[in-house]
């Protein structure tokens, strides 16, 4: 990967370039980042520091080091604040704060309230917003420290000053509302990661979240290669409607579905029930009904602001959803092994058909083993006649 914010240094520092684009590496042979097999593999970063951390803040040691005027530093900033999110260090406030200090104290002071009332050093302004608003981006909370660099930077009135007043007065108040929070380091990939991901669908204190395989090999790149993990989720009232379904009937395995965790995307699978049918005593749906010209038609035209309109998700008819299940491949044979681990809590299971509907997650109602295929044109639509 091009450092492309490494343009930016002065000539004296590019060999501060080539360690930061060396420690940015990935390891050797792996086609999803080009990387030739002959290449030898980068150092492994600390555990629980982003890859790129290491080659910033050496970048920005040298920088705060280096001797001289501190020109063409607009560009060098607004460089850096590009390849923060590339580098995994877009969430580190302290990163932030060693930006500001990059920037000169007392030149961009207003002097005298006629500057201040024309809006003086616009460029400069702007730079410091755009560091406050990938702040707010990426729910980095300003603190004490940034509004008192801001304050040195650009004065009391300017506009970053004022946007750091706005970001601590809402993002506090805006850190907890959402009421299923993620951890501010999601987990790695693989089984912890999928742990987290069943918790946040199933959305029940009561679910149990069971791991029915383990990945072979457990690390490293080659992760679930040989077998992969499955672990699934289902709650003891799923169970009870999974005892009452029946064997009868076929239970339906769908999939699969994404979930995203911030920038991650993720695939889960449903063990679901055919849709309830009509109620008992319902009138058949007359087939000579005109869509064109109803025979009956009824409209309340006298609505009132007390009429509630609203979509409610309860009355979708899907059928019920009897287990979730999450695993490292999503072909027949892994899924497979998912309802051989359910039968042990649910022996129904073992009496009850079940049929897979992989690809596209399914229609619910759709009939098992019904397939779209070519075939000739359908008859034209009727439609209502010309005028």
């Amino acid at each position: 990967m091009t450092l492309r914010w490494a343009r930016a240094l002065p000539r004296g520092l590019w060999g501060v370039t080539q360690a930061a684009r060396s420690l940015h590496q990935r390891p050797a042979g792996d086609p999803a980042w080009g990387d030739p097999p002959g290449d030898a593999p980068a150092d492994p970063a600390p555990p629980g520091d982003p890859p790129g951390a290491a080659a910033f803040e050496a970048a920005l040691s040298a920088l705060e080091s280096a001797p001289g005027r501190r020109r063409g530093r607009l560009e060098l900033v607004e460089a850096a604040l590009a390849a923060m999110p590339a580098l995994g260090v877009a969430r580190e406030r302290p990163l932030y704060h060693r930006l500001l200090r990059l920037l000169p104290r007392g030149p961009w002071l207003p002097r005298g309230p006629l500057q201040r009332l024309l809006g003086p050093f616009p460029r400069q302004q702007e730079c410091g917003l755009r560091l406050l608003e990938q702040m707010e981006r990426y729910g980095v909370v300003p603190d004490a420290e940034t509004r008192f660099l801001l304050l040195g930077i650009f004065g009391p009135r300017s506009r970053p000053v004022r946007k750091c007043q706005r970001l601590l007065y809402w993002l506090p108040r805006a850190r907890h509302l959402d009421p299923h929070p993620l951890p501010p380091r999601l987990p790695p990939p693989g089984l912890p990661i999928a742990r987290l991901a069943l918790r946040r669908i199933a959305n029940d204190p009561d679910a149990r979240i069971t791991v029915y395989q383990e990945a072979v090999p457990d690390e490293g790149g080659d992760e679930g290669s040989v077998q992969p993990f499955i672990v699934g989720a289902q709650s003891p009232d799923q169970q009870e409607l999974l005892a009452q379904h029946g064997p009868a009937r076929p239970v339906f395995v769908e999939g699969p579905f994404p979930i995203w965790l911030r920038g991650r995307r993720l695939q889960y699978h449903v063990l679901r029930g055919d849709p309830p049918g009509p109620p008992l005593g319902a009138e058949p749906p007359d087939p000579e009904r005109s869509l064109y010209y109803p025979l009956s038609l009824d409209l309340d035209l006298e609505r009132g602001p007390w009429d509630d309109d609203d979509f409610d998700v309860d009355e979708v008819q899907e059928g019920p959803v009897f287990a979730l299940c999450m695993a490292g491949a999503g072909d027949r044979r892994t899924l497979g092994r998912w309802i051989a681990g359910l039968q042990r809590n649910n022996p129904v299971l073992a009496r009850t058909p079940v049929v897979f509907r992989l690809g596209g997650g399914g229609t619910p109602g759709t009939p098992p083993g019904l397939r779209l295929r070519a075939g000739p044109p359908l008859p034209p639509a009727l439609g209502p006649p010309p005028k």
